[in-house]
C-alpha cells in the first residue's frame, strides 16, 4: 500500500477541498435541479401567390421581420401599416426617406399578400410614405433562414416535431425553410417556479460549500506543517 507524504496528503485535501466549494458554481452553471422547462414544436406554415396563408393555431409568432405575423394581438406597427395601406400612402413632413428605418422588412395582408416599405421625396421636402406587394417567393427567400444555417436546437426540433429545454431557445419563432417548406419552431408549454432550485438542492450547495471550505484550511493548514 502506497503511503502518501504529509505534504502530498495536504495538497490532495486542497484539491477535494475546492471541488466541493466550486460545487454551488457548477450547479448554478448546468441549472441542476432548476424545475423551468420549456417545450417547443415545429409547424409547417405555407403562403400562396394569391396572398392567402395557411398557418396552425397555436403559433402567434412566424418571423419578427413580417409585420402582422409578429404576434398575436396585431402590435400597433401591423394596425398602422395596414391603415397607411389602405389609404394609398402617407404624405408627411419629415427626415428624408432613406433616414426611414422598422424592425421588419414586410407587411402581410391576407388575400393581398406581401408588401414592402417604400418611402419617396416629393416637393417641398414632403415623403411619401407606402408599401409596394411582392412576390411571395421574393419574401419568403428574403426572410426566412436555410436549415443549415438555423440553430441546432431549432435544426432538431424541425426534424422531430417537438423539444423540451430548461431554457428558451434560439431559432424559435423565425421562418426556416427546409427542401422547399418552410417551419415556424414556437412555444407550447412552459413551466416556471418561482424557486429557482428545492430547498434540497439549495442546502446541499451550502453543505459541500462548508465542507470544502473546511478541507482547503485542513490541507493548506498539512502543507504549512508538512515544509516546517
Amino acid at each position: 500500500m502506497v503511503s502518501l507524504s504529509p505534504r502530498r496528503r495536504g495538497t490532495l485535501t486542497v484539491l477535494v477541498g475546492f471541488a466541493l466549494l466550486l460545487n454551488p458554481f457548477v450547479v448554478g452553471h448546468f441549472d441542476i435541479g432548476d424545475p423551468d422547462r420549456y417545450e417547443y414544436e415545429a409547424s409547417e406554415v405555407s403562403f400562396t401567390e394569391y396572398g392567402t396563408s395557411d398557418i396552425p393555431r397555436g403559433v402567434d409568432v412566424v418571423d419578427p421581420q413580417i409585420a402582422c405575423l409578429d404576434g398575436y394581438p396585431p402590435s400597433r406597427s401591423c394596425v398602422l401599416e395596414r391603415a397607411i395601406h389602405a389609404n394609398g400612402g402617407l404624405w408627411y413632413d419629415g427626415p428624408p426617406a432613406h433616414f426611414l428605418r422598422s424592425d421588419y422588412e414586410y407587411v402581410f395582408t391576407e388575400t393581398e399578400g406581401f408588401h414592402e416599405l417604400v418611402a419617396r421625396e416629393g416637393a417641398d421636402n414632403q415623403i411619401k410614405y407606402d408599401s409596394r406587394p411582392v412576390p411571395t417567393d421574393e419574401a419568403l427567400d428574403r426572410v426566412a433562414t436555410e436549415y443549415e444555417h438555423a440553430p441546432r436546437k431549432a435544426q432538431f426540433t424541425i426534424d422531430s416535431g417537438s423539444y423540451a429545454a430548461r431554457d428558451p431557445i434560439d431559432g424559435a419563432n423565425e421562418l426556416v425553410e427546409k427542401n422547399g417548406s418552410y417551419y415556424v419552431v414556437h412555444e407550447t408549454r412552459v413551466r416556471r417556479n418561482a424557486d429557482e432550485r428545492s430547498q434540497i438542492v439549495v442546502l446541499g450547495q451550502w453543505v459541500f460549500g462548508i465542507a470544502g471550505a473546511g478541507l482547503v484550511m485542513k490541507g493548506q493548514r498539512a502543507r504549512v506543517e508538512a515544509e516546517a
